[in-house]
């Protein structure tokens, strides 16, 4: 085995294992909690520490190995960006198989390549990549860097009209076909404000403090418990939840370090106190080497299980069925506002740009408000 050092986009370094195909020591690096495989390289990829370490020595029971001062640079982040070239998940969720002409082959590499180099999010890849590539399949025989306007304003109508899609998707396949001809093209900036869809203001959906203990105390697995009761703490969203490392728990001045959250941004939030007990029990049992929550063959833990624990929790609880994992930062930030805490502290805790996101929950609030009196009641009008 040969052990060399890989680093991806984001300066995180690996340990690089050179090992035969079906060798003893493959098989030993297959059983680590959290690894990699690099096919362009050739190489597993375990993230660098002591602990991993320690661990993949213990498995190989002392076998040889040696150390090349040979650097792997990785263009990634290993387990992010997964992509088949063929394959596409429509904006009605339907996966289907497409077929791109060369130009729109090569079109979506450089899209692919360009969101890479920006860094977005996983969930923001995604979605960018599928709908540029529903654009392009929609133009399957056009070369992609050929089509005008009116062509995007053609498209986006069929869309609309023959799909009826939903605002939120309507806005992203439009802020995806932006990103490509702006930042792969080299378009000047346009916008296409007669394309997007009226913004609602609608008052996000919370639970009462009532409710709010009924849920995060229903489930019985302590993993399940700890992850809704984390989430509640610090006003957590999704992938942030599933994304938070060990090393991101302070438990000595009650802090959660959100790494590269929405907008690129780091921030810091709140440990509670009385999750810090349930967390420690968490740990022990489950010994997370990684990720904070691992799923059971390695790497971090899927969205998709999260929002499973949070559905059987709400059939135990038989709190409102249409809760989300969303709904409980809305709750910690509504629960933060009527325990009168500053706007511009939840804003901070939340991760807003702007006060004015934050003040929405002063608006849910208010209307919460029973000891605010109408002025009819301060005039006496009995002798009247």
């Amino acid at each position: 085995m040969q052990v060399l050092k890989a680093i991806d986009i984001q300066s995180n370094t690996y340990f690089a294992l050179k090992v035969q195909i079906g060798s003893h020591e493959m098989v030993q690096i297959k059983s680590c909690p959290v690894r990699f495989w690099d096919k362009t390289n050739k190489v597993w990829l375990i993230p660098y520490s002591t602990d991993n370490w320690n661990t993949l020595m213990s498995k190989m029971n002392n076998l040889p190995y040696t150390i090349s001062e040979e650097i792997v640079r990785l263009n990634y982040i290993p387990s992010r960006y997964p992509v088949k070239d063929k394959s596409v998940t429509s904006s009605k969720g339907i996966h289907k198989t497409v077929e791109l002409n060369e130009n729109a082959l090569k079109a979506r590499d450089r899209m692919k390549e360009q969101l890479i180099v920006k860094r977005y999010q996983l969930s923001t890849f995604k979605s960018y990549l599928s709908s540029v590539t529903e654009y392009f399949a929609y133009y399957k025989d056009q070369n992609p860097s050929e089509l005008s306007l009116e062509d995007i304003r053609k498209f986006m109508l069929y869309k609309i009209n023959k799909d009826t899609i939903s605002e939120s998707t309507q806005n992203c396949l439009i802020n995806a076909i932006k990103f490509y001809y702006e930042m792969v093209e080299g378009r000047e900036k346009f916008y296409l404000t007669d394309l997007r869809p009226r913004k609602a203001h609608k008052l996000p959906g919370f639970l009462n403090k009532k409710d709010t203990i009924k849920l995060l105390m229903a489930s019985e697995n302590i993993k399940h418990r700890t992850i809704l009761q984390l989430i509640y703490s610090g006003g957590l969203r999704l992938g942030e939840l599933t994304r938070l490392k060990v090393r991101d728990i302070n438990f000595e001045d009650n802090l959660i370090t959100v790494k590269c959250a929405k907008g690129k941004k780091d921030r810091i939030t709140i440990l509670a106190k009385t999750v810090k007990p349930l967390l420690k029990t968490y740990i022990d049992q489950y010994k997370p080497k990684y990720y904070l929550f691992e799923g059971q063959t390695g790497g971090k833990y899927s969205d998709r299980s999260v929002q499973n624990i949070l559905h059987q929790a709400l059939i135990k609880s038989g709190v409102d069925e249409n809760t989300t994992v969303h709904t409980l930062r809305h709750t910690f930030a509504t629960h933060m506002v009527l325990d009168g805490i500053d706007i511009r502290k939840v804003q901070e805790l939340l991760g807003h740009n702007s006060i004015e996101t934050t003040a929405i929950y002063t608006h849910i609030t208010d209307k919460m408000k029973k000891d605010t009196i109408s002025p009819l009641d301060n005039l006496d009008l009995s002798n009247r």
